[in-house]
């Protein structure tokens, strides 16, 4: 499970880097670009983790969060990502300092994942997130969807990235920190 995540993880942690550059400007956006794909492939991991650890959170009279809390998740988590991170990608590799392309050690790998989990996880962004989610992924046939959204996808943004964002772990499957080079791939 922690594994698929961070296949998606790891795509914001070498895009999006620390204070240092890590990656050209164009190596940063089409990294940005690569989100969505990695986003579905870590998807059912992440609605299995909420539907077992958030859905238990709510009250008994909440039967729906099975099927609609944790699926819509995933909705959620892919439009914000293709907004923010995929159409905003050179805002984001912008912020991030990336225009000068050199190699990067481990140490660097977990500085730039620890400033894309604050930037993920930054109560302004998080409250942005929400915004965005009311005007674009609510439609006028998902009653009651901006109140949902308001009251439920904080919680299970904060879960998620708690359960799946760690910066040291993700860091050390990279080569960067396993010393593999190039990184051994797997039996075809």
């Amino acid at each position: 499970m922690k594994i698929s995540l961070a296949c998606l993880l790891l795509g914001l942690a070498f895009t999006s880097a620390a204070p240092d550059a890590r990656f050209s400007c164009s190596e940063c956006v089409d990294e940005m670009h690569k989100l969505g794909g990695m986003v579905k492939y870590g998807a059912k991991d992440i609605m299995d983790y909420l539907t077992a650890n958030y859905c238990p959170t709510l009250p008994e009279d909440s039967h729906a969060c099975e099927h609609d809390l944790s699926r819509h998740y995933i909705g959620m988590l892919y439009t914000i990502v293709n907004h923010f991170f995929v159409d905003g990608a050179v805002h984001i590799c912008q912020t991030s300092g990336v225009c000068d392309a050199r190699r990067y050690t481990c140490e660097e790998c977990v500085e730039g994942l620890e400033w894309v989990e604050g930037y993920l996880e930054d109560p302004i962004m998080v409250a942005e997130y929400v915004v965005y989610l009311q005007q674009n992924f609510c439609t006028s046939d998902m009653h009651h969807c901006h109140d949902t959204v308001a009251a439920h996808f904080p919680a299970m943004h904060d879960m998620a990235m708690e359960k799946f964002f760690i910066p040291t772990e993700i860091c050390n499957q990279e080569p960067v920190c396993t010393g593999e080079d190039p990184p051994t791939k797997p039996p075809q």
